[in-house]
């Protein structure tokens, strides 16, 4: 996972284009999660590293490589799926942001959100092997 940080943050999203619009404009790229959808560091950190192997074999199926991570994460084969399914929502207090080469402290200070990786949460065996599985499920999807 060289140059991605995944950390849990706090503060209220009013609007979530402003998180879309802050990527947008920095170097680096990053994406915002639903707290509630993200099944343990290990969903997330899974997803990375199938997204970034998909990358090196050239079976990505989007341009960036976190928002192939989101693919994984969701487990959908559509981008407008997993945005919806993972994205953050408008109102939010929880996010969990994944940062490529972007400091992470950084990043948290320009958006008004405090660090709390308790956000991730620990879910059940259960609910993380099924998060394991649909990430892993894409790459059969993909085909």
């Amino acid at each position: 996972m060289n140059g991605v940080s995944i950390i849990g943050a706090r503060g209220r999203i009013g609007d979530k284009e402003i998180l879309v619009d802050y990527f947008r404009g920095v170097d680096g790229d990053g994406i915002a999660l639903d707290s509630d959808e993200v099944k343990g560091l290990e969903h997330l950190q899974s997803a990375v590293m199938h997204a970034q192997r998909a990358f090196e074999r050239g079976e990505n199926v989007s341009a960036r490589m976190l928002m192939e991570t989101l693919l994984y994460a969701s487990g959908e084969r559509q981008i407008s799926l997993a945005i919806a399914r993972m994205g953050v929502k408008n109102g939010s207090h929880e996010v969990v942001l994944i940062l490529e080469g972007m400091e992470p402290d950084r990043v948290l200070n320009e958006l008004g959100l405090r660090r709390d990786d308790s956000v991730i949460s620990v879910v059940s065996v259960d609910e993380k092997k099924a998060a394991l599985e649909r990430v892993a499920l894409v790459d059969i999807i993909k085909r």
